[in-house]
């Protein structure tokens, strides 16, 4: 093989890396905000969305944590509630559906069977729905309740064993609702009864 000018060779080498690197340091915010770490910081995604997400997220593998030894991951189905509103109790938010199902649907990343459907928020809930054969009942049952204190919203969390009737889990924390989508979505939805004579 030919001689080659090894300075020539050295040098060459770290003119293309002080020019990638430069290139990458121009393009850093370009390249993070393809990502969502990225795009939240750049203000694409609602802080107080992301803090909810954040919560609940981290509530249910709270949750989970207490439950594992009395579930069966691979046999198990455990159907999601909508929470009930302690203060307006026919009332019904956007939140007590939202909550329950951003848990649901990360116990269903955790690899649980869960039944989303009387919280599920469009068609396209992004989680992995179980195959219920029919006639099959669920084995537990995750709901709770919430109270909304101002500018607040207390949730309390329930897993609860449907044969042998016991709670299995339980989780209490504070949400805060600050921004205008949230305090819209936590506003309770008046139903319209029709009384007869």
């Amino acid at each position: 093989m030919a001689s080659t000018n090894k300075p020539f060779s050295k040098l060459l080498l770290l003119s293309a890396c002080v020019l990638a690197g430069a290139n990458l340091t121009a393009c850093g915010p370009a390249v993070l905000g393809g990502t969502a770490l990225g795009a939240a910081g750049m203000g694409a995604f609602d802080r107080d969305e992301t803090v909810l997400l954040e919560k609940n997220y981290a509530a249910a593998d709270y949750l989970i944590q207490q439950a594992d030894a009395f579930m069966n991951r691979r046999y198990d189905l455990i159907i999601v509630e909508p929470l009930t509103d302690t203060t307006q109790p026919l009332a019904s938010p956007d939140i007590n559906r939202r909550i329950p199902e951003q848990i649901g649907v990360r116990l269903s990343q955790l690899g649980y069977r869960m039944d989303l459907s009387k919280v599920a928020g469009s068609v396209e809930t992004n989680y992995l729905k179980p195959t219920i054969t029919k006639g099959e009942t669920p084995d537990f049952i995750l709901s709770g309740n919430s109270t909304r204190r101002g500018g607040e919203m207390d949730v309390s969390l329930r897993i609860v064993d449907i044969k042998e009737q016991r709670v299995v889990a339980a989780f209490d924390y504070i949400i805060e609702i600050n921004s205008r989508d949230l305090r819209e979505s936590a506003k309770p939805k008046p139903k319209i009864m029709r009384l007869e004579n």
